[in-house]
């Protein structure tokens, strides 16, 4: 009898799974765009998986199979998903390579309404499975739960996610090296043909002529291929086969038919160096173009239809100039999650958002776009939001046809100093449609240089628009022939106020350090001279310094340029949280604009492949805010989100966004935080500081316990607070600025023998205890080997410059007996600050600190090598490179510190007493502070120094450790991981 019930029970469980995959496939039919949803179907797969029958299997020709497995049961939602993993889809062979799990919440076993509790938005529960191959081992994502979403949120992800990032990469790599192959086999074109299409698209590219047009044949090729797919009218499939090769006269025929139709933007430069190239070598264009062809027909074997952007994916593997000049081009996951961080459902309303008309009133822009991957992350969030705002069903081709026009003529607005990337960014827009024509773009490549010495988009400081060149050199910015229309211009206008939503990935350019402005456009040395001049002047009254780099100035730009109420989100070096050379554009940014929120990623673990952006080799950031309607000098809060790991994977991108801006919600007050968890699993933290409008460093950011984080924010100001406990330090705080006379640059002090002869003094190293004694000394190298006690010996020594006496004099003038560490390096140096028996100049790793009174120079050493003096530090030091604080002469004096001329001369002679005792002792590298005995000592003279109380040593101790296992102190270090793990060995 308790069989037969199981039996039934088993039955009818069976059977509300079946109603709950056939309601769910019946959403996902009106809300994923023309797709096969298949439901229970049998016979779908062939070989090992022969006789599997899929819950729901989503068959796209734009993108790979993907099959959902719906489940009660968590485990049993996982287990069937990743059984279908590899499976071959019999209908064109294609393999599955994601199965998404679904969790059945109990409360839709008795539902009768389940389609419309869906298009409703009830929630379920969600979860990915994703092999690359077979021989790679599964994934899930997320580790542990379920994602929790409606039936939009899973379409969204499933758009997305559907292909492996390794396809892509892998597809991307095989066409990259078809397209040198293809550019390879034109060297043979005449050196006229050559001069002529160098001429015509090479203008302020970053890619040599050759590249250049093969990516342009590509594109021009597989936009033809997708509009032929989509029944565009007109247009024959590429149709070369074993050993015929194409011929360029009946490719330029086939090209011009379709340009009748629309698309001169991609077709109109293609076609010119075509004709160019196959009149000088019609045979090795033929080669050339197969070779093309071959690689489209890679992207489309693979599936990869729209998920492959020429401009994105392909551009920064062809182009090996752009870390020189600071251009990077940003991840595709990570215009994903700036996008959908940026734009948010709140900023518009339903009826709003329902307009497929919206862009013909909304503008999303982005002024230095590179490949458009960020503008194309922008109109597929804004379509995503346009398509949820339908309460039941979706939307229609006619409605999305209307979307996309208005998108491409008005509402979305690029524009780059590279034609070629300008030309990939109206190309990939285009490509979102499903091959409706359109006119004239806001999309347009700006001048750089010339009579005018144009500063590309940073001209629009002073202008409200700017010639778009492509209406006269190298094809068009339309998609018809503009040139019959007598209201066409050819003009890319932005006025002030006039953006909703700006998304930029801006150049880091700077004048010096081999990141030189404006080098990208190809300019003698005395143009780019020139444009770098007007650079400065049109920023001179603007809240941006040049020595930041060109990204502070498009921060500036976006105040102008974005209406109130409109949103920014920014990619950019990790350096605009914590430089000086920053400070101004910080100000602005906590004084004009509100919801402001900085994420980064776990110090390390973005870098290389994972970069934010491509080939970066830095720590970046994202920057997300609203444009406040009336500046304030009031306190701004800041919410600063730590990621434990990069976002590495369309779909994961959106889902990440999606659970940051839930932590996010309600989290208002300094000091709080939420942890950032998708399904079960915590992928990062969220936590909120209060910046008082000066532009100082963001220290919370990259600080991953926010216990630590409030706990380094309160010292700066005066007060150790941590745990809900709050103790004043007594004593007033101050800067090394106010409290000391800093000493010059390493410029202005020497060189080394054999470098650049700047300076008064050339300076050998020192090569013993005895020859550290004696004139002209300097402190030079950071030596973390020998530099581990309170009294250290110089490193260097100085010989006079001839003709240099005046400056040697005053050099001399600047020497002390306690130097500050200007790059301190955590994972090896131990001291801070350092103190010599005789006095010595500074150098490149230290500088001078100079005060009358030597017990407030000891008293201030304790300070800097005690816990709270390093975290202080570490707080206004750059952590753009894991393990280090780097500063800056000018950063350096505006570090908080106690004003310790301020305290009782019976504390500066204690402290002055007890650091002569701990002079001679052994101190650990910083990140090592945790298991450093003289360090205890000097926090606890420090605690007593400050007039704390007591028990203020049981607080210090937990900080201590706290850092000590911060990721941007310990890095990788093997010597501090393994006294953690010894430390928590012992704890357990």
């Amino acid at each position: 009898m308790e069989r037969e019930t199981d039996m039934q029970s088993n039955t009818r469980g069976r059977e509300h799974e079946q109603n709950f995959n056939q309601a769910l496939c019946e959403a996902l039919q009106l809300v994923i765009p023309s797709p096969d949803v298949l439901p229970e179907h049998m016979d779908v797969f062939t070989g090992e998986h022969s006789g599997m029958r899929p819950d729901i299997l989503i068959i796209d020709p734009r993108m790979p199979p993907c099959v959902l497995e719906c489940s009660y049961g968590k485990a049993d939602a996982d287990k069937d998903a990743k059984a279908k993993l590899g499976a071959v889809v019999r209908s064109g062979r294609r393999v599955v390579r994601t199965c998404i799990a679904v969790h059945i919440p109990l409360r839709f076993r008795n539902s009768q309404t389940m389609r419309e509790d869906f298009l409703d938005g009830a929630k379920f529960g969600f979860a990915v499975h994703q092999q690359a191959d077979k021989d790679r081992k599964p994934r899930r994502w997320p580790d542990q739960g379920f994602i929790k979403g409606n039936v939009r949120n899973l379409a969204t992800l499933i758009s997305s996610v559907s292909l492996p990032k390794e396809d892509i990469a892998r597809v991307a790599t095989e066409v990259a090296a078809k397209v040198n192959e293809s550019a390879e086999l034109l060297k043979v074109l005449s050196n006229a043909a050559k001069l002529k299409i160098n001429d015509r698209i090479s203008l302020g590219s970053v890619l040599e002529s050759l590249r250049t047009t093969m990516v342009l044949w590509l594109n021009a090729l597989l936009t033809q291929q997708r509009l032929q797919k989509q029944n565009a009218s007109n247009v024959p499939p590429l149709d070369f086969t074993g050993e015929q090769l194409p011929n360029h006269v009946k490719q330029i025929k086939v090209w011009r038919q379709i340009q009748k139709e629309n698309w001169r933007a991609i077709f109109d430069p293609a076609i010119e160096v075509l004709e160019i190239a196959g009149n000088s070598n019609p045979r090795a264009v033929g080669k050339a173009l197969a070779r093309l062809v071959e690689a489209v027909n890679e992207i489309e074997m693979a599936g990869l239809g729209l998920h492959i952007n020429v401009g994105a994916e392909l551009f920064p593997k062809l182009n090996k100039d752009r870390k020189r000049v600071a251009a990077y081009y940003t991840q595709a996951p990570t215009a994903e999650l700036l996008a959908a961080l940026t734009i948010k459902q709140g900023d518009l309303p339903m009826d709003e958002w329902a307009d497929n008309t919206l862009f013909s009133k909304r503008r999303l822009a982005d002024l230095a776009c590179g490949t458009g991957t960020l503008l194309r992350a922008g109109y597929r969030r804004v379509q995503a939001l346009h398509e949820a705002s339908y309460a039941r069903g979706g939307v229609g081709l006619e409605d999305k046809a209307i979307l996309h026009k208005n998108a491409m003529e008005k509402g979305l607005i690029g524009t780059d100093i590279s034609p070629i990337a300008a030309h990939l960014t109206s190309a990939s827009l285009a490509a979102i449609g499903t091959g409706e024509p359109y006119g004239k773009t806001q999309v347009g490549w700006i001048k750089v240089g010339g009579p005018r010495n144009a500063i590309g988009s940073l001209d629009y400081f002073k202008e409200s628009e700017l010639s778009d060149f492509f209406d006269t050199v190298a094809g068009r910015s339309s998609g018809d022939d503009s040139s019959s229309n007598p209201t066409s211009n050819s003009y890319v206008s932005v006025p002030d106020k006039s953006i909703d939503w700006l998304l930029m990935n801006p150049p880091y350019s700077r004048t010096r350090k081999g990141q030189s402005a404006f080098d990208i456009a190809g300019l003698s040395e005395i143009e780019r001279e020139a444009c770098q001049k007007k650079w400065g002047e049109v920023v001179r009254d603007e809240p941006a310094i040049k020595t930041a780099g060109m990204a502070a100035s498009f921060l500036a730009l976006a105040r102008k340029k974005v209406k109130p109420g409109g949103r920014i989100g920014f990619v950019l070096p990790l350096t605009a949280a914590f430089a000086e050379s920053w400070t101004v554009t910080r100000r602005m940014i906590e004084q004009e604009f509100t919801d402001i929120t900085a994420l980064t990623v776990a110090a390390g673990k973005a870098l290389g492949k994972d970069a934010l952006s491509a080939d970066t080799g830095m720590e970046e950031m994202l920057l997300v805010a609203t444009r406040r309607k009336k500046s304030t000098k009031k306190h701004a809060m800041i919410k600063c989100v730590i990621l434990k790991a990069p976002v590495t994977r369309l779909g994961e991108a959106g889902e990440t966004a999606r659970a940051i801006s839930s932590a996010s919600r309600g989290i208002e007050d300094a000091g709080s935080s939420q942890p950032v968890i998708v399904g079960k699993t915590e992928i990062g933290r969220v936590c909120v500081f209060e910046a008082r409008g000066h532009g100082t460093p963001w220290g919370p950011l990259g600080v991953f316990n926010p216990e630590l984080a409030n706990a380094a924010n309160g010292l700066i100001h005066g007060r150790l607070e941590f745990l809900n406990r709050l103790m004043e330090l007594g004593t007033d705080m101050t800067t090394l600025g106010e409290l000391f006379r800093v000493g010059p640059t390493h410029h202005r002090i020497g060189h080394v023998r054999g470098n650049d002869p700047i300076g008064a003094f050339q300076f050998d190293p020192v090569v013993n205890s005895t020859d550290a004694i004696g004139a002209d000394r300097a402190m030079w190298v950071a030596d973390g080997k020998n530099k581990d006690s309170l009294v250290v010996l110089p490193t260097h020594k100085g010989i006079p410059m001839p003709g240099k006496d005046a400056k040697c004099k005053e050099m001399r003038s600047c020497r002390s007996n306690l130097l500050y560490a200007r790059g301190m390096r955590w994972t090896s140096q131990a001291l801070l600050a350092a103190t010599t028996k005789h006095k010595a100049m500074g150098g490149a790793a230290w500088t001078t600190l100079e005060h009358d009174d030597v017990r407030v120079r000891k008293a201030f050493a304790l300070w800097t090598n005690s816990t709270l003096g390093m975290i202080v530090h570490w707080t206004q030091g750059q952590r753009t490179k894991t393990g280090r604080s780097e500063t800056q002469i000018r950063a350096i004096k505006q570090i908080p510190c106690p004003k310790l001329d301020g305290i009782s001369d019976d504390m500066l002679d204690s402290a002055a007493a007890e650091f002569n005792k701990l002079a001679s002792q052994k101190l650990l590298p910083g990140c090592q502070a945790h298991a450093d005995e003289t360090r205890w000592k000097i926090d606890s003279i420090v605690s007593r120094m400050l007039g704390l109380p007591d028990n203020a040593d049981v607080v210090i101790e937990e900080l201590r450790l706290l850092w000590c296992r911060e990721p941007t102190v310990r890095a990788k270090n093997r010597k501090a991981l393994a006294l953690l793990q010894k430390r928590d060995d012992k704890q357990s």
